[in-house]
Protein backbone atom coordinates (compact mmCIF):
# COMPACT_ATOMS: atom_id res chain seq x y z
CA UNK A 1 0.00 0.00 0.00
CA UNK A 2 2.89 2.28 1.00
CA UNK A 3 4.75 1.49 -2.49
CA UNK A 4 1.56 2.27 -4.49
CA UNK A 5 1.75 5.69 -2.82
CA UNK A 6 5.28 6.43 -3.29
CA UNK A 7 4.61 5.64 -7.01
CA UNK A 8 1.99 7.75 -6.86
CA UNK A 9 4.04 10.68 -5.29
CA UNK A 10 6.84 10.41 -7.66
CA UNK A 11 4.93 10.53 -10.57
CA UNK A 12 2.90 13.18 -9.74
CA UNK A 13 6.35 15.26 -8.44
CA UNK A 14 7.95 13.61 -12.29
CA UNK A 15 4.34 15.26 -14.15
CA UNK A 16 4.68 18.84 -11.93
CA UNK A 17 8.65 18.75 -13.25
CA UNK A 18 7.97 17.52 -16.92
CA UNK A 19 4.82 20.63 -17.28
CA UNK A 20 7.76 23.36 -15.97
CA UNK A 21 10.42 22.02 -18.60
CA UNK A 22 7.63 21.35 -21.29
CA UNK A 23 7.74 25.04 -22.22
CA UNK A 24 11.50 24.75 -23.14
CA UNK A 25 11.81 21.48 -24.81
CA UNK A 26 8.14 21.43 -26.88
CA UNK A 27 10.22 21.35 -29.87
CA UNK A 28 12.14 18.08 -29.13
CA UNK A 29 9.12 16.28 -28.16
CA UNK A 30 7.79 13.29 -29.95
CA UNK A 31 4.55 13.53 -30.89
CA UNK A 32 1.88 11.24 -29.05
CA UNK A 33 0.52 7.92 -30.55
CA UNK A 34 -3.06 9.55 -31.21
CA UNK A 35 -1.38 11.53 -33.09
CA UNK A 36 0.56 9.38 -34.80
CA UNK A 37 -2.74 7.34 -35.81
CA UNK A 38 -4.47 10.32 -36.68
CA UNK A 39 -2.01 10.71 -38.78
CA UNK A 40 -1.67 7.17 -40.16
CA UNK A 41 -5.61 7.20 -40.65
CA UNK A 42 -5.27 9.91 -43.29
CA UNK A 43 -5.53 9.48 -46.95
CA UNK A 44 -1.97 8.85 -48.22
CA UNK A 45 -2.87 12.29 -50.82
CA UNK A 46 -3.41 14.45 -48.07
CA UNK A 47 -0.29 12.86 -46.02
CA UNK A 48 1.72 14.17 -49.12
CA UNK A 49 0.38 17.63 -49.54
CA UNK A 50 1.26 18.10 -45.34
CA UNK A 51 4.64 17.28 -46.27
CA UNK A 52 5.31 20.07 -48.84
CA UNK A 53 8.92 21.25 -48.70
CA UNK A 54 7.00 24.98 -48.01
CA UNK A 55 5.28 23.39 -44.50
CA UNK A 56 7.11 24.67 -41.38
CA UNK A 57 8.08 21.62 -39.79
CA UNK A 58 7.32 23.48 -36.34
CA UNK A 59 4.19 24.02 -36.89
CA UNK A 60 3.08 20.43 -35.65
CA UNK A 61 4.66 20.54 -32.29
CA UNK A 62 2.95 23.60 -31.57
CA UNK A 63 -0.75 22.21 -32.12
CA UNK A 64 0.01 19.68 -30.19
CA UNK A 65 1.11 21.17 -27.23
CA UNK A 66 -2.25 21.77 -26.02
CA UNK A 67 -3.45 18.60 -26.06
CA UNK A 68 -0.55 17.23 -24.54
CA UNK A 69 -0.77 19.76 -21.41
CA UNK A 70 -4.17 18.88 -20.84
CA UNK A 71 -3.64 15.44 -20.93
CA UNK A 72 -1.00 15.81 -18.28
CA UNK A 73 -3.14 18.00 -16.34
CA UNK A 74 -6.24 15.12 -16.62
CA UNK A 75 -3.43 12.71 -15.73
CA UNK A 76 -2.69 14.86 -12.59
CA UNK A 77 -6.13 15.00 -11.47
CA UNK A 78 -6.42 11.35 -12.18
CA UNK A 79 -3.59 10.53 -9.87
CA UNK A 80 -5.08 12.68 -7.31
CA UNK A 81 -8.30 11.06 -7.63
CA UNK A 82 -6.68 7.81 -7.45
CA UNK A 83 -4.61 8.63 -4.69
CA UNK A 84 -8.08 9.92 -2.32
CA UNK A 85 -9.12 7.07 -3.29
CA UNK A 86 -6.64 4.82 -1.57
CA UNK A 87 -6.62 6.96 1.23
CA UNK A 88 -9.75 6.37 1.96
CA UNK A 89 -9.86 2.70 1.06
CA UNK A 90 -7.00 2.56 4.10
CA UNK A 91 -9.12 4.80 6.28
CA UNK A 92 -11.26 1.88 5.93
CA UNK A 93 -9.22 -1.14 6.34
CA UNK A 94 -7.97 0.95 9.75
CA UNK A 95 -11.38 0.93 10.81
CA UNK A 96 -12.22 -2.72 10.09
CA UNK A 97 -9.21 -3.06 12.02
CA UNK A 98 -9.95 -1.55 14.92
CA UNK A 99 -13.31 -3.23 14.83
CA UNK A 100 -12.08 -6.68 14.84
CA UNK A 101 -9.39 -5.90 17.01
CA UNK A 102 -12.50 -4.97 19.79
CA UNK A 103 -14.15 -7.84 18.72
CA UNK A 104 -11.08 -10.25 19.42
CA UNK A 105 -10.88 -8.49 22.60
CA UNK A 106 -14.43 -9.07 23.34
CA UNK A 107 -14.28 -12.90 22.48
CA UNK A 108 -11.23 -13.74 24.55
CA UNK A 109 -12.91 -11.81 27.53
CA UNK A 110 -16.27 -13.93 27.02
CA UNK A 111 -13.88 -17.06 26.29
CA UNK A 112 -12.47 -16.77 30.10
CA UNK A 113 -15.42 -15.97 31.71
CA UNK A 114 -16.64 -19.16 30.35
CA UNK A 115 -13.63 -21.00 31.28
CA UNK A 116 -14.37 -19.86 34.93
CA UNK A 117 -18.00 -20.73 34.58
CA UNK A 118 -16.86 -24.14 33.46
CA UNK A 119 -14.44 -24.32 36.16
CA UNK A 120 -17.03 -23.82 38.78
CA UNK A 121 -19.30 -26.00 37.09
CA UNK A 122 -17.02 -29.01 37.51
CA UNK A 123 -15.90 -28.35 40.73
CA UNK A 124 -19.78 -28.06 41.98
CA UNK A 125 -20.47 -31.65 40.10
CA UNK A 126 -17.25 -32.93 41.77
CA UNK A 127 -18.28 -31.94 45.14
CA UNK A 128 -22.13 -32.98 45.02
CA UNK A 129 -20.61 -36.61 43.75
CA UNK A 130 -18.55 -36.50 46.43
CA UNK A 131 -21.23 -36.03 49.01
CA UNK A 132 -23.41 -38.91 47.33
CA UNK A 133 -20.56 -40.88 47.35
CA UNK A 134 -20.15 -40.10 51.05
CA UNK A 135 -24.38 -40.63 51.54
CA UNK A 136 -23.56 -44.28 49.99
CA UNK A 137 -20.58 -44.94 51.98
CA UNK A 138 -22.08 -44.19 55.26
CA UNK A 139 -25.15 -46.27 53.88
CA UNK A 140 -23.34 -49.00 52.94
CA UNK A 141 -21.84 -48.96 56.76
CA UNK A 142 -25.29 -48.93 58.57
CA UNK A 143 -26.58 -51.50 56.43
CA UNK A 144 -22.90 -53.76 57.05
CA UNK A 145 -23.58 -53.40 60.41
CA UNK A 146 -27.31 -54.60 60.58
CA UNK A 147 -28.24 -58.61 60.67
CA UNK A 148 -28.05 -59.80 56.67
CA UNK A 149 -31.73 -60.53 57.16
CA UNK A 150 -32.96 -57.51 57.95
CA UNK A 151 -30.71 -55.53 55.57
CA UNK A 152 -31.87 -57.77 52.66
CA UNK A 153 -35.39 -56.63 53.54
CA UNK A 154 -35.02 -53.29 53.96
CA UNK A 155 -32.85 -53.48 50.40
CA UNK A 156 -35.47 -54.46 48.95
CA UNK A 157 -38.11 -51.95 48.98
CA UNK A 158 -35.10 -49.52 47.58
CA UNK A 159 -34.29 -48.28 44.14
CA UNK A 160 -32.27 -51.03 42.37
CA UNK A 161 -29.61 -47.67 41.57
CA UNK A 162 -29.49 -47.00 45.13
CA UNK A 163 -29.05 -50.49 46.09
CA UNK A 164 -26.30 -51.52 43.57
CA UNK A 165 -24.45 -48.07 44.71
CA UNK A 166 -24.85 -49.70 48.61
CA UNK A 167 -23.66 -52.88 47.37
CA UNK A 168 -20.76 -52.14 45.66
CA UNK A 169 -19.01 -50.56 48.39
CA UNK A 170 -19.34 -52.99 50.63
CA UNK A 171 -16.85 -55.94 51.08
CA UNK A 172 -17.87 -59.08 49.59
CA UNK A 173 -18.51 -60.80 52.68
CA UNK A 174 -21.07 -58.45 53.40
CA UNK A 175 -22.24 -58.27 50.07
CA UNK A 176 -22.80 -61.84 49.71
CA UNK A 177 -24.25 -62.19 52.96
CA UNK A 178 -27.13 -59.55 52.63
CA UNK A 179 -27.87 -60.45 48.69
CA UNK A 180 -28.16 -64.24 50.02
CA UNK A 181 -30.88 -63.47 52.08
CA UNK A 182 -32.81 -61.21 49.15
CA UNK A 183 -35.45 -62.43 47.42
CA UNK A 184 -34.33 -64.26 44.14
CA UNK A 185 -35.32 -62.15 41.64
CA UNK A 186 -34.05 -59.15 43.33
CA UNK A 187 -30.81 -60.63 44.35
CA UNK A 188 -30.35 -61.92 39.99
CA UNK A 189 -31.04 -58.28 38.86
CA UNK A 190 -29.15 -56.23 41.69
CA UNK A 191 -26.26 -58.90 40.74
CA UNK A 192 -26.40 -58.43 36.85
CA UNK A 193 -26.47 -54.56 37.23
CA UNK A 194 -23.41 -55.35 39.42
CA UNK A 195 -21.43 -57.23 36.68
CA UNK A 196 -21.98 -54.32 33.92
CA UNK A 197 -20.27 -51.71 36.34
Amino acid sequence: MLTIILIVLLLKLGLTLGTAVWKDTESYLPTFPEEVLAEERKPKSQGAAAQKPDAPAASAPSTTTPKTASSMTEMVTHLEQREAELKKREEQIRQKEEYLSKLEQETEKKLKELIVIQKEIQAYRAEKEETQNGKIRSLAKIYGTMKPKEAAKLLENLDDQLVVSVISTMTADEAGNILGNMDIKKAAKISESLSHR
